[in-house]
């Protein structure tokens, strides 16, 4: 069996895929809750059928993988294949070996997929805020012209107003700040907000964003469940509407999200829809569906603008938190996209290429 010790230095992590993505305080805290491991020559490190509870990573030494077909490859710890996990998935395709001792790392799966979320759905895009109309007294009807509410079915609109809370906020209050649970969804009645957002090279904070009566936030944090990616702080005294996560994701997230499965997106595929991958560019390259484009989630937001709005869109990441994001937002934008549900953690390896 494998040995298992549990202080892992971030720097083991640094060069992995997509771990790399991570931001320091993010890679230490997936450190302090990875495992390093060790395995003698000739132990098997898993199990073709085995459930894939974590991600494996080869550091040093040599492993093959073998399918039940007996198709072979081998990853040794030092190659550029050793900087991807040595499968994905949520059962194991191949059988591990060491070919010699080993020395490995092991990485949960949905700790990371939360992480790689939380850090790539914070883009905003700037506003300018129209100061003629900022203080309509009509914010309802200022709301409903949003296209996120044109398609949610009218009974649950008229769930959410009953639902929401009126909350009253001074200039210079923090809404939610950043690294905060999310546990509200925020509507701005009255007054103004900027967002803020504090990065290694920016510890006091980078403006990204301008916001005021009609506009929304918050909603990432809910659909991903990861922490706040930004600050929300007023500009001015104001009034913000605030609806509870369980009623969010029950009254407007769901509704606005099409989960389809492998051979649903397919129909929708050859009906000329596009698949789009919202993962990394090396998470792509390493294993994504034929045709598929790749838009990292990141860059979803600057790129809205560039997609053809009669056009259907099947989105997908490895497990669907990411793209269950990033569809909330291109459905939010009056586009028609689908999420794959499960990714393509649940799709046949011999139908992905690399």
């Amino acid at each position: 069996m494998a040995t298992e010790t549990q202080s892992i230095d971030p720097a083991l992590l640094s060069d992995l895929v997509p771990i790399k993505a991570l931001s320091p305080d993010h890679l230490q805290e997936l450190a302090n809750k990875s495992s390093l491991c060790e395995a003698a020559e000739g132990r098997a490190l898993f199990k073709s059928g085995d459930a894939a509870e974590r991600i494996i990573y080869v550091l040093e030494g040599q492993v093959e993988l073998t399918t039940e077909s007996g198709i072979s490859r081998q990853i040794a710890g030092g190659s550029k294949m050793s900087k991807l996990p040595l499968e994905q998935g949520k059962v194991h395709q191949y059988t591990a070996i060491a070919k010699s001792n080993v020395k490995f790392i092991k990485v949960d799966p949905n700790l990371l997929d939360i992480m790689l979320t939380w850090e790539q759905s914070g883009g905003y895009e700037v506003q300018e805020i129209d100061t003629d109309n900022s203080n309509d007294d009509d914010w309802m009807s200022r709301i409903l012209q949003a296209k996120v509410f044109q398609r949610i079915p009218p009974a649950n609109i008229q769930k959410i107003f009953m639902k929401m809370e009126a909350k009253h906020f001074r200039k210079g209050d923090f809404v939610i700040q950043q690294g905060d649970e999310g546990e509200h969804f925020y509507l701005i009645r009255e007054g103004k907000c900027e967002v803020v957002r504090k990065t290694r090279k920016n510890p006091e904070g980078v403006t990204l964003a301008r916001l005021g009566v009609g506009d929304n936030f918050g909603e990432e944090a809910l659909i991903s469940g990861g922490k706040r990616n930004a600050s929300i702080v007023m500009l001015t005294n104001g009034v913000l509407m605030s609806l509870s996560k369980s009623d969010f994701l029950e009254l407007m997230n769901e509704p606005l999200l099409n989960w389809v499965s492998f051979s649903e997106a397919k129909e929708i595929a050859n009906g000329q829809g596009i698949w789009v991958d919202v993962r990394l560019p090396a998470e792509f390259q390493s294993q994504h569906l034929d045709g598929s484009v790749n838009i990292p989630l990141p860059l979803l937001r600057s790129k809205v603008d560039r997609l053809e709005k009669n056009k259907k869109y099947i989105i997908y990441c490895d497990t669907g938190r990411r793209s269950s994001t990033a569809t909330y937002l291109l459905t939010e934008n009056g586009f028609e996209a689908y999420v794959l549900k499960d990714g393509i953690n649940s799709v046949d390896n011999d139908l992905l290429v690399s």
